[in-house]
């Protein structure tokens, strides 16, 4: 399974508060969003919304396989399109051999992608869940 949970704070640029500039750039996000994920946004896995005048945009679901990751793509295109966004996304990929045991983290400030090592939920199996043990199985 996949577990994601993401918030952007979605600005334009990290200097400037031009309203005009700020909603071209919310008009290009909502397009980005709809020509390469339409679904997300007929599924309720995301909202795009206005909290006390900050464009915000969160994500949080759970799928059963990986497939094309498309978080990753996402947070890739704000980095790139709106330098002043910051958010961060994180995720558990139990499919992955190599990371099923660690929650992945990325940072997003001023235009950059910044992968972080998780401090607070991994180890995934001592932090999170028990590992199983034969000796003592669960009782439910």
């Amino acid at each position: 399974m996949i577990e994601i949970h993401a918030w952007i704070t979605l600005r334009y640029d990290d200097y400037d508060t031009e309203e005009e500039y700020q909603r071209k750039f919310i008009a290009h996000f909502k397009q980005y969003l709809q020509a390469n994920y339409d679904w997300l946004l007929q599924e309720d896995y995301c909202k795009l919304i206005v909290y006390n005048g900050l464009d915000c945009f969160s994500l949080h679901t759970q799928h059963n396989h990986k497939g094309k990751f498309y978080a990753l793509k996402i947070f890739e295109w704000v980095a790139k399109e709106g330098k002043g966004s910051y958010g961060m996304l994180y995720f558990h990929d139990e499919e992955d051999d190599s990371l099923h045991n660690e929650f992945q983290v990325y940072v997003l400030k001023r235009g950059k992608l910044y992968k972080q090592a998780d401090k607070f939920l991994s180890p995934y199996f001592s932090e999170v869940e028990k590992v199983y043990d034969d000796l003592n199985p669960p009782k439910d």
